[in-house]
């Protein structure tokens, strides 16, 4: 072999020095995703829903939709409810 067996070294390298950096974005997403949720949720309790927006939430989580993040369940129960 060329590299006497290094040759995948750097992506042992490169994956020890992204790892901090992926846990940066997906901490980054979730505190997004936290202040999202958070003004849904103030804007469904100033018209008395914030727990049927929660329960809604809820039943879709059950349901088990892949598809749709959990600020897109938010705000589609958000609607369902506020019209």
């Amino acid at each position: 072999m060329i590299n006497s067996g290094r040759e995948w070294d750097w992506m042992d390298v490169w994956d020890n020095v992204n790892i901090p950096h992926y846990a940066l974005v997906r901490n980054v997403r979730r505190t997004a995703d936290n202040e999202a949720i958070e003004k849904i949720l103030k804007e469904a309790d100033a018209h008395g829903l914030r727990e049927e927006v929660i329960q809604s939430v809820a039943r879709e989580i059950e349901k088990g939709d892949k598809e749709m993040s959990i600020v897109d369940a938010y705000i589609h129960a958000y609607n369902d409810w506020v019209k």
